[in-house]
C-alpha cells in the first residue's frame, strides 16, 4: 500500500484567511501588492499593517493602487510549498477581481504544473476562505486530492459575500466595477450592495443609507440560514460591523469560532476604503 499523498495548501493575502487558521493548518500566503506612489507593500498586515494603511489612505494626496504578485514571488511560495509536499492547492480570489490568479497561474506552470493545482474560488475575501477551510477538514478526514477538490467546489456554491462601499470614489479610482458604480450615477448617497459569485460582480440590491443597507445584507443572510460559517468584514469600521452581528446574533453559527469579525487585506480596503461592510458566509449543506 502506497502512502497517503501529502498536500499542502497555499492561498492569495486578498482570501483574508485568518493568521491563526493559517498557523493551524499551516498555510503558506502569496502576498497582494499595496502601492503608495513609488511605495510597494506585500499585503501581510506586517510590511503594513492595518492602522498604517489607513492612516496612509487618509493623508495620501495620490490614490493608492494594488497590484498582482509576481510570477516570481508566486513560485517562490509554491516551491517552498512543493519542497514539503506531493501537492500543492493554491486559492486565489476571483480573477474578475484580480490578476492574482493568472500570475499563480502561470508560476505554477513555471514550477511543476502536474504537482500544482490553482483554484480560482470564483469569489474574495472570506467567501474565499470558507472554501479554503472546506479543503483543510477534508484532507484531516483523509480525503485525496480529488476528495478534497470536491469538498471545494461544495462549498463554493454555499458560499456568499457581500459588501457595502462606505463611498463610490474608491471603486471608481479601481476601475474594477465601472458597470455597478455608473449605474449608480450621480447619486452619491445610494449605497450598492455587491456580491461576487462565480466570477461575476454584481449589485443586485441598493439602499439609500448605510442601516437600510445593512438590514438588507441581514435579511439576504437569513434567507441562507442556517449556518455554518459567518465573517462579518469591515475596512475600519468596527462600529457598523457591530451593527451587522447584533442584527444576526440569533443565527450565528452554533461553533463560536466559525463566526468572526475581521477587518479586511489592505489590498481590499484600497478599493472600498474606509468605512466599508459587508459579510462572508458559508451555508449548511442541504440535507
Amino acid at each position: 500500500m502506497s502512502a497517503a499523498q501529502r498536500i499542502k495548501f497555499v492561498c492569495d493575502s486578498a482570501t483574508d484567511l485568518p493568521a491563526a487558521w493559517r498557523a493551524r493548518w499551516d498555510i503558506s500566503v502569496i502576498p497582494v501588492f499595496v502601492n503608495f506612489g513609488a511605495e510597494s507593500f506585500p499585503d501581510d498586515g506586517v510590511s503594513l499593517t492595518h492602522d498604517e494603511f489607513y492612516r496612509r489612505l487618509a493623508e495620501s494626496k495620490a490614490a493608492p493602487t494594488t497590484s498582482a504578485p509576481s510570477a516570481g514571488v508566486a513560485a517562490d511560495v509554491l516551491c517552498q510549498a512543493l519542497s514539503e509536499a506531493d501537492h500543492v492547492i493554491a486559492f486565489t480570489i476571483s480573477p474578475a477581481v484580480s490578476s492574482t490568479y493568472n500570475a499563480v497561474r502561470l508560476a505554477a506552470q513555471q514550477v511543476s504544473a502536474e504537482r500544482i493545482t490553482v483554484c480560482d474560488t470564483g469569489t474574495m475575501s472570506m467567501a474565499s476562505s470558507w472554501q479554503i477551510v472546506a479543503a483543510c477538514e477534508a484532507r484531516e478526514r483523509g480525503a485525496d486530492l480529488n476528495g478534497i477538490l470536491d469538498a471545494v467546489a461544495e462549498a463554493r456554491e454555499r458560499a456568499d459575500v457581500w459588501a457595502i462601499p462606505g463611498s463610490l470614489d474608491y471603486l471608481r479610482r479601481g476601475g474594477r466595477v465601472n458597470r455597478i458604480v455608473s449605474s449608480v450615477g450621480t447619486l452619491l448617497q445610494i449605497k450598492p450592495i455587491i456580491t461576487v459569485k462565480n466570477g461575476v460582480i454584481d449589485s443586485k440590491q441598493r439602499a439609500r443609507t448605510i442601516k437600510k443597507a445593512i438590514e438588507s445584507v441581514a435579511e439576504m443572510i437569513r434567507r441562507r440560514a442556517p449556518l455554518e460559517g459567518l465573517a462579518i468584514l469591515h475596512t475600519n469600521a468596527p462600529d457598523l460591523a457591530e451593527q451587522m452581528r447584533v442584527l444576526l446574533s440569533d443565527i450565528a453559527p452554533s461553533d463560536p469560532e466559525r463566526t468572526l469579525i475581521l477587518n479586511v487585506a489592505a489590498a481590499i480596503g484600497v478599493h472600498f476604503g474606509p468605512g466599508s461592510v459587508g459579510a462572508a458566509i458559508l451555508s449548511a449543506p442541504h440535507k
